[in-house]
């Protein structure tokens, strides 16, 4: 598992005032650090690409494995509207952000397994 996703995980633990926030944060950014992994795995050098052609990426590089690119993209999409939160937004639930690190430490196991590394 990543540093950040091990800091995401105690942060969630916490349940201080802005932790589900904090936490979101640090999942999102583990799950940057994971997709570029997870394209590397299949002989994809993802460079300075933006998240979203990084996703699309991955959608052809997993065609074998659909999941793989609809439970990155829902992620994303998840953990960026939990990062940027507006004032008539709620805040991220304990709950939310306890499945989506779980839906990202997933993505994470991949990454060393024998399914990744098929061409």
């Amino acid at each position: 598992m990543t540093v950040l996703l091990t800091l995401a995980s105690d942060q969630v633990a916490g349940r201080t005032p802005h932790t589900n926030r904090i936490s979101a944060w640090l999942t999102r950014t583990a799950l940057e650090e994971i997709i570029g992994d997870l394209l590397r795995a299949r002989g994809i050098e993802p460079g300075r690409a933006s998240g979203n052609a990084r996703l699309s990426f991955l959608e052809v590089a997993y065609r074998d494995s659909p999941e793989v690119a609809t439970q990155a993209q829902y992620a994303w999409a998840r953990l960026s509207e939990a990062c940027h939160h507006h004032a008539y937004q709620l805040s991220p639930t304990h709950q939310e952000v306890i499945h989506l690190l779980g839906i990202v430490q997933k993505l994470h196991e991949r990454i060393t397994s024998k399914s990744t590394h098929q061409q």
